[in-house]
Order: C-alpha cells, then structure tokens, then sequence
C-alpha cells in the first residue's frame, strides 16, 4: 500500500513537471517562430540620397515596405570609416521617413556608402556620389 501510494506520489510529480517544462518550450517556440516571420517579412529600401550645401550634412530617405513599423540604425561610412551615424530611427509600416545625419565634410566627387541596419538584422545598402 506505502509503495503504491509513493509511485503514485513520484509519478504526479513527475507529471507536473513534464506539462509546466511542455508548455514552456511551446511558448517559447510559438515566440521564436513569430519573430522569425516578422524577421522574415521585413522589406525597406533606399529612396534618395541628398547632400546639403556645405557637403557635410547626409539626408538618406528610407521608405519601409512591410507590414510592420520598423527601428534602424544609419551608417555612412568612406572606405571603411563611419564618418556619420544615427541611431534608432522609426519608420511606420508603409512610410518614408527622412533620416538626417551630420558628416565629416566631403568633396566633390567623393564616395559615400549607405547602410540602414534594423533591429531584425536586416540591411540595405546604397552608394552616393558627392556631386
């Protein structure tokens, strides 16, 4: 009777145990797969690129595509160098957004790449030629 009434005891415990980790693992894996699709479905582009006057200030517009509101970062970089960023830019689902960032001054016929980096991983990459 003791024997029966501990199997019993140790196999709840033992199913209790297996349904809370069963159902976290689920959760989890319901979580992962949404974001993955969000990772997945997430499209911007390169509008237009323009330089101001003085050559030291970039405007980069970032048109967003998908179906979601999307937060990126701007680099802009010559050769290897960032000589500009910013940070944390958001742009609503179906939107343009303008992104204004302060450069080291450039000259005329200089060469400039453009990566917009969103918090998914995703990029874009666009090259500009100070005119």
């Amino acid at each position: 009777m003791i024997l029966s009434a501990a199997v019993i005891v140790i196999g709840g415990a033992v199913w209790s145990y297996s349904v809370g980790a069963a159902t976290s693992i689920a959760d989890g894996y319901v979580n992962d797969t949404l974001n993955l699709s969000d990772e997945v479905t997430e499209r911007f582009m390169v509008e237009h690129v323009d330089i101001d006057a003085g050559l030291d200030t970039l405007s980069v517009w970032v048109y967003n595509y998908c179906s979601q509101s999307i937060t990126v970062d701007t680099y802009i970089k010559d050769g290897n160098i960032v000589i500009g960023s910013t940070l944390g830019s958001i742009i609503e689902k179906g939107d343009t957004s303008m992104i204004t960032i302060e450069i080291i001054p450039r000259s005329s016929n200089d060469e400039v790449s453009i990566k917009i980096h969103s918090r998914r991983q995703n990029d874009t990459y666009e090259t500009f030629y100070v005119p």
